[in-house]
C-alpha cells in the first residue's frame, strides 16, 4: 500500500477517460481489494451528492443541436433509397435491415458526439450532459 506522503490531492471534474486513469492508478498504488473498497465509497458519495443536489431535468435542458434536422433528414433519405432498392429486388431483406440499422446507428452516434461537444462548450452543467456521460 502506498504511503500517505506520496498521495496527491486533485479537485476537478473527471470524465470517463479520467476515471479509467484514476482507477488504474488506484490499482497500482493500493491493489485490487482496497481499490474496490475506495470505488464503492466513491459511488456512495456520488449517489449521496446527486440526491442532495437534486439534479433534475427541465424542458429547457433538452436542447438540440442546429445540425440535427439535416442529419435526420439525410438518414431518412438514405432509408428511403434503401427501401426503393429493396422494393425493386436489388437488396435482400436481411441486407436492408443491416444497412438500415447501420444508417440510424451512425446518425445516432454522430448526434451524440455533436451534442457532447455542444454541451461541453455551451453549458457543461446541463443536467442532460451531466447524466449522460
Amino acid at each position: 500500500m502506498a504511503e500517505r506522503a506520496n498521495l496527491v490531492f486533485h479537485n476537478k471534474e473527471i470524465d470517463g477517460t479520467g476515471m479509467k486513469r484514476l482507477i488504474s492508478r488506484l490499482i497500482d498504488h493500493f491493489g485490487m481489494g482496497y481499490t474496490s473498497h475506495i470505488l464503492y465509497q466513491l459511488k456512495t458519495l456520488g449517489f449521496h451528492q446527486a440526491t442532495t443536489t437534486s439534479i433534475s431535468l427541465g424542458i429547457e435542458d433538452l436542447l438540440t443541436i442546429p445540425s440535427k434536422g439535416w442529419l435526420v433528414q439525410d438518414a431518412e433519405q438514405q432509408s428511403f433509397l434503401l427501401e426503393k432498392h429493396y422494393y425493386y429486388g436489388a437488396v435482400h431483406a436481411v441486407e436492408k435491415l443491416r444497412q438500415s440499422v447501420e444508417i440510424w446507428y451512425a446518425t445516432s452516434e454522430y448526434l451524440k458526439q455533436e451534442m457532447n461537444s455542444n454541451f461541453r462548450i455551451t453549458d457543461p452543467s446541463n443536467p442532460v450532459y451531466l447524466m449522460s456521460f
